[in-house]
This record gives C-alpha cells, sequence and structure tokens, in this order.
C-alpha cells in the first residue's frame, strides 16, 4: 500500500493529473530530443552514405564497389529499423515509399527496363510504391542469386539498371532528409510539450498514450507481419521465406533486433549504459516489479533472438522451431508493454487490427 504524498504523485502519474513532481515532461523530452532525433538524423546521414556509395559502383561496377554499396544499404536499413517505433508524427505518409516489401520483383524489373539512361525525381514520381524504397534497391545490389547483382551490373544494361538504383537512393534521401528535419525543427518540441502548448498533444498523457501505443504497434509489426506471416502461422500455410523482409540481404534477423533495439531505446532511454530515462522512469516508479519484468523479458527475448541463426530464410525451414519460440518470446514482451505497462500508466490503447488480446 502507498501512503501519503508518494501515493498522490504516483496517483497522478497514472491518471494524468498535474504535480510538481511529475516525470513525465522529462521522460517525454527524453523521448523526443534524446532518442527520436538522433535517430532520424542518423537515418539521414547514412542514405547520404549510400547515395555516395552508389556512385563508384555505377562508375566502375565490380566486386568490391558493390560489397561497399551493400554495406552501405545494411548500414541505412540498421537505422530504418530502429525508428519503427516512431510510426506517428512526419513518419506515416513516408512508409510505403521507403519500406514497401515483400518486394515484387517483376514490379521493380519492369521499372527498371522502362527507365531512361539517367533515372530521376521525375521518372520515379510516376511509379507505385512496389517499385521504390529501400527493399527494391535491396533486391537491385544483391539479386535472387549469389553473384546476380554484379553479373547484372556488368551486364550490356548495366549502367541503366545502376542509374535507377542511384535514383532509388537519391529519392530515399530526400525522403529521410524531410522526416530528420521535421523531428528536428517541431516534432520533438511537440511531444516534449505535451499539455503545455503543443498542437499535437493537448495534454500530458496524450503523449505518452501516442509513445507506449506506437511501440506496442511496433512489436505487433515484428511479430504478426515479419513473423507470424512467413511462418505460416495466420493462413496455416507452409514456411514461406519469400514473405521475409531483407530476404536477399540475409539481415532478416538483424532487422529485427534493430526494431527490438528502437523499442528499447524509447523504454530505458537513449543512453544503455546510463540509469533510465524513458518509460521505464514511469512504470518503476508506480511498479518496480514489473519495470524488472519488463526488463528480464527483454534480456530473454534479445538472447533466443540471436540465437536464431542467420539468415532467417533458411533458419525458417531448416530451423522452425527456433524461429518460432523467437516469435514467441517478442510476443510475450508485447503483451507485458500492452496488458501490464499500459494498464499501470493508464494509457488507453489504440485499436490494432487482428493483435488477438
Amino acid at each position: 500500500m502507498l501512503f501519503g504524498a508518494g501515493a498522490g504523485m504516483l496517483a497522478g502519474l497514472a491518471c494524468g493529473g498535474g504535480s510538481g513532481d511529475d516525470a513525465r515532461p522529462a521522460v517525454l523530452a527524453h523521448i523526443g530530443h534524446d532518442v527520436a532525433a538522433p535517430a532520424f538524423a542518423t537515418l539521414h546521414e547514412r542514405a547520404g552514405a549510400l547515395v555516395a556509395a552508389l556512385e563508384p559502383l555505377c562508375a566502375g561496377p565490380d566486386a568490391t564497389t558493390l560489397a561497399a554499396a551493400q554495406a552501405a544499404w545494411s548500414e541505412e536499413r540498421d537505422a530504418w529499423s530502429r525508428v519503427l517505433p516512431f510510426g506517428f508524427g512526419p513518419l506515416p505518409p513516408e512508409l510505403n515509399a521507403l519500406d514497401f516489401w515483400p518486394v515484387r520483383v517483376d514490379t521493380v524489373e519492369t521499372a527498371v527496363a522502362g527507365a531512361p539512361a539517367a533515372a530521376d525525381a521525375g521518372y520515379l514520381g510516376g511509379l507505385g510504391v512496389s517499385a521504390k524504397g529501400m527493399p527494391a534497391l535491396e533486391y537491385l545490389l544483391w539479386g535472387e542469386d549469389p553473384g546476380a547483382a554484379l553479373t547484372a551490373f556488368q551486364s550490356e544494361d548495366g549502367a541503366r539498371r545502376c542509374g535507377y538504383a542511384r535514383a532509388l537512393a537519391v529519392d530515399i534521401e530526400a525522403r529521410t532528409d524531410a522526416l530528420a528535419t521535421a523531428w528536428a525543427s517541431e516534432y520533438a518540441d511537440a511531444l516534449a510539450t505535451a499539455g503545455t502548448g503543443s498542437a499535437a498533444y493537448p495534454s500530458l498523457k496524450a503523449g505518452v498514450d501516442e509513445v507506449i501505443n506506437k511501440s506496442i504497434d511496433a512489436c505487433l509489426t515484428m511479430v504478426k507481419g515479419k513473423l507470424d506471416n512467413p511462418l505460416g502461422n495466420l493462413s496455416g500455410a507452409a514456411e514461406d521465406p519469400s514473405l521475409m523482409e531483407s530476404r536477399f540481404s540475409g539481415r532478416t534477423r538483424a532487422d529485427l533486433q534493430a526494431n527490438l533495439a528502437g523499442v528499447w531505446a524509447v523504454y530505458h532511454g537513449a543512453d544503455l549504459d546510463a540509469p533510465a530515462a524513458g518509460i521505464s522512469v514511469l512504470v518503476a516508479a508506480l511498479d518496480p516489479a514489473l519495470d524488472e519484468r519488463v526488463r528480464a523479458q527483454y534480456a530473454r527475448t534479445v538472447e533466443v533472438l540471436v540465437a536464431v541463426p542467420e539468415p532467417l530464410t533458411e533458419a525458417l525451414v531448416a530451423d522452425r522451431t527456433a524461429v518460432q519460440l523467437a516469435r514467441d518470446e517478442l510476443d510475450t514482451f508485447r503483451r507485458l508493454l500492452k496488458l501490464d505497462v499500459a494498464s499501470t500508466l493508464g494509457v488507453t490503447l489504440a485499436l490494432s487490427d487482428n493483435d488477438g488480446d
């Protein structure tokens, strides 16, 4: 049982009341300024590096220049995966144009075949989202079989193909620039000033609700979209590696690890070696045992996910049990956020399709 002023302060945290001791403004400011804004800045910085890596590849496609472009794409993909819990503010309108998957190979090949010698924004503007974004560029940089991408870039039509790949990278850079600018110039402040003048969040509760709901949604995307679908859990079908993201580069697991790291940065805070500054602060104030349970489940989820061998597309068939276990531990983590953390903090849950609980 809680007594005295401490009980009043904690009740204020849970119910949305005002208090000079309310930690929510500091937590939201930290998430906006120290977690989200830097994550989007890194995303844009790595997008610029990806454009730069395409230049030598197009000028002289060989194993070295291709490997450098692939490494730049992987770095950008890691940064993208970490912003998954920030599926609000300026991000939603850009989601499909940046990350349409599973890749429709035929659509990408048709776009390449119809591209001018120097594809540009004007040409991309007339195409659908299935021909754009990081997954389409991944396909061009790796191909469906080992060695296929280099052979294609060195072919008679290789310049057109690489020109299209570069146009995709330029488009990604422009879109991530807009996202990074929006977070740096206004959206971090919108979150930090929830309840004190924010046009987006009229109350502190609205800000906390947004952050918690989007972390839950991120976990739902990992569980349902990225694992249940290829596992066949939703349809009863056989395992289907073609439904996995980043399947050409073989970094499906790395994407999931980065997704989870992004959610954890929201929960713990930007600096993993420092005391908690994120949502954990609010949870620990109300229910220290729950905070410890969340931390233990996060560690368990990381452990099980790391144990699944890459590429996950092969493990899906060769070691389905390991993939299913990773899915189940991720879902346990999600359910802790949705059923326990949200309830403890008095969060009004948003409706999500097919979450099952």
